[in-house]
């Protein structure tokens, strides 16, 4: 008869494996690698890594990973080194290094918690992966798209000023034409709604155009949100449209004033436009998670067509799908605005239906604590 099996027993070990093993397993990685105390201090490393930094002629013995990193990061990377040791977890780190070329080297360094044989925490090793061409790759891929959105962007401006100006001409040709002061004065504020809608375009593009000058102009994101709302109040009262606020505290965060009163006005006027008789705007503010907020906006209007989803932020979009009209207050570049705006905020936006009636746009910002 077998014996029973004893589920307490202890499984068997494995043996050993001396350290010239490990040794010879750090040596034979192909990427640079350091492997530090919790303090930071460097305890060991490879010959890649030894290569790698007398080329840049910094000594490795008896220092920390960040003093022989270059200046520009090292801040970075000791609080990236702390987070490492806080959460146990990889944190993931960009390093460029200064060449003789043009280009510098550039490594993403990840740093990786290392625990013994009892799962105690002994220190942290840095791994580093040349990312250099694919950076270079990186760069010209985002350059080529920078260029096709500019042509888009340049081609739909040229073809709204140039429909601008045909009306404007054929407006004062006909009002030079004609004997009564009727026909005159409507040709006239013809003419003056589209210069109006002229220089609405004019502002939003400047709006866009300026974002990264304004970097002086800090405030808290919830104080920023509400006062926001408390002064278009009145104004949407006029359009038959109740506001409703609803907020939850976030912890203070740092974010350009300026830009994000850009962003909840281009998309308030675009809840505005989609409630011609009236209706509801609903504004909420709270927390996402633990690195972001979310700044909410629904209406009450007949909501978007599925099928213009996908254009919404395209400049001079409508939901006719083509360059239309717009109107003086929202000439069709209140959307690609605000988009572009909150992507250099480092948030994004995007636009959903409600159930039954009505459209949301959900805008995530980071909390960023002020400096």
């Amino acid at each position: 008869m077998p014996r029973p099996v004893n589920s307490l027993s202890p499984a068997p070990r494995p043996p050993a494996i001396d350290a010239e093993y490990f040794q010879k397993l750090f040596e034979s990685f192909g990427f640079p690698m350091i492997t530090c105390s919790p303090a930071g201090e460097i305890v060991a490393w490879n010959t890649a890594a030894a290569r790698l930094f007398c080329e840049q002629d910094a000594p490795i013995a008896g220092r920390t990973l960040a003093d022989v990193l270059p200046e520009a990061c090292r801040e970075s990377v000791r609080e990236q080194f702390q987070r490492a040791i806080r959460t146990r977890s990889h944190v993931e780190v960009h390093v460029s290094f200064a060449a003789a070329s043009a280009d510098p080297i550039e490594f993403a360094m990840l740093l990786t918690p290392v625990f013994d044989r009892e799962s105690g925490f002994v220190g942290v090793a840095a791994v580093f992966r040349d990312v250099t061409v694919r950076m270079r790759l990186q760069r010209k891929l985002e350059k080529a798209e920078r260029l096709s959105l500019l042509g888009q962007l340049s081609g739909a401006v040229a073809h709204h000023y140039n429909n601008l100006l045909c009306s404007i001409a054929t407006s004062l040709e006909y009002a030079m034409n004609m004997n009564t002061m009727g026909a005159m004065r409507r040709a006239l504020t013809r003419t003056s709604d589209a210069v109006t809608r002229g220089a609405a375009i004019t502002h939003q593009l400047l709006a866009f155009a300026q974002a990264d000058h304004r970097s002086e102009d800090l405030a808290d994101l919830t104080e920023t949100v509400l006062i926001f709302f408390d002064e278009i109040e009145p104004r949407l009262a006029t359009r038959g449209v109740r506001l409703l606020v609803d907020w939850q505290p976030i912890p203070f965060s740092a974010v350009l004033r300026e830009p994000l009163r850009i962003i909840l006005g281009n998309v308030a006027q675009n809840a505005l436009d989609a409630m011609p008789t009236g209706g509801t705007l609903t504004a909420t503010l709270a927390r996402r998670d633990d690195e972001s907020a979310c700044i909410s906006l629904s209406d009450s209007g007949g909501g978007i067509d599925p099928e213009h989803m996908e254009h919404l932020f395209e400049p001079f979009f409508t939901t006719k799908g083509e360059l239309g009209r717009g109107s003086a207050h929202n000439p069709g570049l209140g959307l690609a605005v605000a988009h572009g705006l909150v992507h250099e905020l480092g948030g994004s936006i995007s636009a959903s239906n409600l159930p039954g009636s009505g459209a949301r746009f959900d805008i995530v910002l980071p909390i960023t604590p002020p400096a």
